[in-house]
């Protein structure tokens, strides 16, 4: 890995993204997601997204990602419209892929007993997958979405 930081593997970010998916994140139907990141203070990523379902706006978020100098770790929040904020841990990291352990606050009651993990991904400089597992009790995690979205010119 890079030796400035973990963070400067994720500098290709910086810039527009656009795409999508079909049927996930617990209902049907397309969803088309804009994701702008920018640098912020020369140690934050931010992404500002925006999903689209059936046209009306489903949901709106911005996201802080860092490394944790002092833990080693890399560390997300998510603020979302819904009115909670994903707390994202680092339990997992390659060149290519940071994997999360997801807290959130507020739990929705939706999703009380439930755990989450988050991912992102890079296939390319110009493509990154980002999603989200979900697991109750003691059961496996599963796929609850999947995001693919490529970076405009």
């Amino acid at each position: 890995m890079n030796s400035e930081s973990p963070l400067s593997n994720w500098h290709f970010l910086i810039g527009k993204w656009k795409g999508g998916s079909t049927d996930q994140y617990g209902d049907k139907g397309e969803i088309v997601s804009t994701v702008t990141f920018s640098m912020e203070l020369g140690k934050y990523i931010i992404g500002k997204h925006d999903s689209y379902r059936n046209g009306k706006l489903e949901n709106a978020s911005i996201g802080v990602m860092f490394y944790d100098l002092r833990n080693e770790l890399m560390r997300r929040k998510t603020f979302f419209s819904y009115g909670f904020v994903n707390n994202e841990v680092e339990y997992h990291r390659t060149e290519s892929e940071i994997l999360f352990e997801v807290i959130s606050e507020p739990v929705p009651q939706a999703f009380d007993g439930m755990k989450w993990r988050s991912y992102l991904r890079k296939v390319s400089d110009t493509e990154i997958r980002i999603g989200l597992e979900s697991a109750k009790g003691g059961e496996d995690f599963t796929s609850y979405g999947e995001t693919i979205l490529r970076k405009s010119a």
